[in-house]
């Protein structure tokens, strides 16, 4: 295509010819050129501008057209966010384990499908001060979803329904923040369907948290909604126990992988034509060694009991990656006390096999963890 483009170009140029050497200009016309009046001078500039311009625009034209869509993932902690976009992913991109908070920080993972790159925005669980005191959870944890959202073209609430005390409503920190962006794109994703025994009951939630209508993503872009106060949002989440601007309803089992591929069907439809954030190879932005930190405190998580885990700090000692692309890893694991250790101690070996498959799974390579113990009182 671009041989021809330059061809069209090349005829048209030749329209207009030095006098002295009867040469055509594809870019500049030729500086040989005899401009004897002041209109000759002024059709000249506005010819090469015209023809700078074209150049240009088929360069632009003939390289491959490439679309990008962001979408915020949002719920309450252990809703299954990260559950959902490994699934769609392919790889083991962010740590899961069945304690909430598990994600500690808002991350990104990318997958590209043909001309289009999604870039999934993971988010903590949203809390409250008082549940981020309560675990020990970083500043940023009252800010990301937030922060997620006004970045994302789409925002998809993931809502647990295997849990029967919180699914007959969505959370009052999650219609805050739908709330403070009501003319995004959102979608409601009920998770956890495998859980219900009854199947009727879904549509009836789905009723409920919908509000009984769905809104149409054209609407939700073009209509000019006014921003609310803080104070506004939260007399209107108090009286509501569901969002009404929702566009779409989905049902899937994120940890079986029942549904998922619908909701991408779907997302695809929204992709905007613009540059690729990532290069080709890339799956998520976070570096390898707070990956590897992130995959080990979810299984101390999981196999710790109680609030221990969430005292227990991971550090990175050392990382290398060899020629056979087998990596290799050393982490440190920080204890508040000489009883933690020995408990750890106990599992070490388990929690460090653990981590090394969830690792694999990650890098799609072989990985040699090994994990060491230092106590905060020495």
């Amino acid at each position: 295509m671009m041989h021809k483009s330059l061809g069209l170009l090349n005829q048209l140029s030749s329209i207009y010819k030095c006098c002295v050497c009867s040469v055509g200009s594809s870019g500049n016309i030729c500086s040989n050129t005899l401009l004897r009046s002041r209109t000759t001078q002024v059709n000249y500039i506005l010819w090469n501008r015209w023809v700078s311009h074209a150049y240009h625009d088929i360069q632009v034209a003939d390289k491959p057209l490439t679309k990008i869509l962001k979408i915020a993932i949002i719920g309450t902690p252990n809703s299954g966010k990260s559950t959902f976009i490994n699934q769609i992913v392919g790889r083991r991109v962010f740590a899961i384990s069945s304690k909430v908070h598990t994600t500690r920080a808002r991350a990104r993972a990318v997958i590209n499908l043909d001309d289009t790159q999604i870039v999934f925005l993971d988010t903590p669980g949203v809390v409250t001060q008082t549940e981020s005191q309560k675990h020990n959870l970083e500043a940023s944890f009252l800010r990301d979803g937030e922060i997620a959202i006004s970045e994302a073209n789409v925002v998809a609430v993931i809502h647990d329904v295997g849990n029967r005390f919180t699914r007959g409503c969505l959370d009052p920190k999650v219609l805050r923040l739908l709330h403070l962006y009501p003319y995004k794109h959102s979608v409601l994703v009920l998770n956890k369907v495998d859980m219900v025994k009854k199947k009727r009951y879904l549509l009836e939630l789905s009723d409920r948290l919908t509000c009984k209508r769905l809104s149409s993503p054209e609407k939700s872009h073009r209509e000019d909604r006014t921003k609310l106060s803080e104070e506004e949002v939260m007399k209107e989440v108090k009286k509501q126990s569901g969002w009404s601007n929702f566009c779409q309803v989905f049902m899937v089992s994120a940890l079986e992988g029942s549904g998922v591929g619908e909701v991408m069907e779907y997302f695809l439809q929204y992709a905007r034509p613009g540059q690729w954030m990532y290069p080709e190879t890339v799956y998520t932005d976070q570096k390898p060694e707070r990956v590897i930190c992130e995959a080990v405190k979810s299984r101390l998580l999981e196999n710790l009991p109680n609030e221990i885990p969430y005292n227990c700090e991971t550090q990175i000692e050392m990382f290398n990656e060899l020629r056979d692309e087998t990596i290799m890893a050393v982490v440190l694991i920080t204890c508040p006390s000489t009883r933690i250790e020995k408990l750890i101690m106990r599992k070490i070996r388990t929690i460090a096999q653990e981590s090394e498959a969830e690792l694999r799974n990650t890098f799609m390579t072989q990985v040699v963890l090994k994990l060491v113990l230092q106590t905060v009182e020495k």
